[in-house]
């Protein structure tokens, strides 16, 4: 891979752009580790794919992050993505806004619109996006203490 650095006294912030021929799991992760250093300029930004086009989604535009097949997606603004990184590290990321509700679900708890009881303790969540979750009956206490009950 060839790394091309160029300096100039006009750039305010330094940026990367990436060429190349097509998206490939390591341009991706390359993109996501470069998005994600330890700089706080990204605190609470992710990169997601969609249509081979990278996206920088911001935490407050996310409302549900979903494990499937063992692939990582998030839903923001209507559309759902895909994301190279594990949930647990998400949820670092982006922040004490989003809470796990099942092993393969976490939501922001800013998107919660209400909580109604379902089967054997578990209930199910409305977004204000209208999505729509369920949280298992190990992470229900957590909830409840957030909600104050």
């Amino acid at each position: 891979m060839k790394v091309d650095i160029n300096i100039s006294r006009d750039v305010k912030e330094p940026f990367v752009v990436i060429h190349t021929k097509e998206m490939t799991p390591e341009i991706s992760e390359l993109a996501n580790n470069i998005s994600q250093m330890s700089d706080n300029t990204s605190a609470g930004r992710i990169i997601g794919t969609l249509e081979d086009k990278m996206i920088v989604l911001e935490a407050e535009t996310i409302s549900v992050i979903r494990v499937d097949n063992e692939k990582v997606y998030v839903v923001s603004d209507g559309e759902t993505y895909r994301v190279n990184r594990r949930m647990y590290e998400l949820l670092e990321i982006l922040g004490k806004d989003f809470m796990q509700i099942s092993k393969s679900a976490s939501i922001n708890l800013k998107y919660l619109k209400s909580v109604e009881p379902y089967f054997n303790g578990v209930m199910v969540l409305h977004l204000k996006d209208g999505e729509k979750e369920y949280i298992s009956r190990k992470y229900v206490p957590e909830l409840k203490k957030y909600l104050g009950i």
